[in-house]
């Protein structure tokens, strides 16, 4: 089949090495401009170009997508795949592809539309998420659905992980769609718009932690700002990040439940559970086990190395920044 792609970063560009590696034609491939990178400055190529120039596949990198459409109409493919291209697309590519252009989308549409979908559903506690393959439309992520697949999430993994281990079955809910693309139109189904929720792109300052929430949304969100921007936090004037965590259980250890109320949400505690030492943080609701921290300035750790190297205070307490 003669394609067309459009993508930027290293998730996009392992969907474009396996439409390469299936055998299909791909007429062209539209990605994001180089940008610089480094003190140096010196602009780089998304991982979707250097796929692209590797290939020698025909490579577009407009500051805006219009700048190349009428070239790109004149390839004529029959369908383009667009995943994570990171821009607005004019309505004149609607058109394009005698199939039509199609988006691949993290998330079980009409649900987490939007610019985070895999992060959000980990910071959203959801049981599971998946992959929707979709109709492009003139509004972001309310195309048609054409296909999709659901995959569970571990309550423990990171959106790093979770990421992962969705990439493979995204690639083949991609693969074999493509080669049903007969009919597909009329089987497609709109999405229910009353059923629609929504996620933003998330900022470095998404990632501070606010103790007064309960331990199983502050786990939820360190496992969803991991591996970027990862969670963090203050102790004293130093910034600390969380990589990982658990939602603790009080039972088996040697702090009672007078103890815990006794102290505020951010408050240190080491403590032991069954005889093992921990690194543990009152929260609004309940109490949650840091597994991995990075000091300012330091290497990541575990919390045995931490509290080896590190004395703790009686006060002392993770808080968010002070803002100026």
């Amino acid at each position: 089949m003669k394609l067309g792609f459009m993508g930027t970063p290293a998730i996009s560009a392992e969907l474009l090495k396996a439409l390469i590696e299936a055998g299909h034609e791909i007429a062209f491939v539209v990605s994001n401009p180089d940008r610089p990178k480094g003190r140096s400055g010196t602009p780089v190529p998304s991982a979707v170009s250097e796929v692209a120039l590797r290939e020698a596949l025909p490579l577009f990198r407009p500051v805006k997508p219009a700048e190349s459409l009428a070239e790109i109409r004149e390839m004529d493919v029959d369908a383009v795949v667009v995943f994570a291209y990171g821009s607005i697309l004019p309505d004149g590519f609607l058109t394009l592809g005698r199939f039509g252009i199609f988006n691949l989308h993290g998330s079980l549409l009409p649900l987490l539309r939007g610019a985070s979908p895999i992060q959000s559903a980990i910071l959203q506690g959801f049981a599971s998420t998946g992959w929707t393959f979709q109709f492009v439309s003139q509004k972001m992520d309310c195309g048609d659905i054409v296909s999709e697949v659901e995959l569970e999430i571990d309550p423990e993994e990171t959106a790093g992980e979770l990421t992962d281990r969705m990439v493979p079955a995204g690639i083949q809910l991609v693969l074999g769609t493509l080669g049903e693309l007969e009919g597909l139109a009329s089987r497609a189904r709109p999405q229910d718009p009353e059923k629609a929720t929504y996620c933003k792109k998330i900022l470095p300052n998404d990632s501070y932690l606010d103790w007064n929430r309960s331990a199983l949304e502050l786990h939820n969100q360190i496992r969803g700002m991991n591996p970027r921007p990862v969670a963090r936090t203050m102790l004293g004037e130093s910034l600390f990040k969380i990589h990982r965590s658990r939602v603790a259980e009080i039972t088996g250890s040697d702090l009672d439940e007078k103890q815990l109320m006794a102290r505020a949400p951010g408050d240190l505690l080491s403590w032991k559970r069954n005889g093992s030492p921990g690194l543990y943080v009152v929260t609004g609701k309940g109490v949650i086990e840091i597994l991995q921290l990075q000091p300012q300035n330091k290497k990541t750790m575990d919390a045995a190395s931490f509290l080896n190297g590190y004395k703790l205070q009686p006060n002392a307490r993770f808080e968010l920044p002070v803002e100026n």
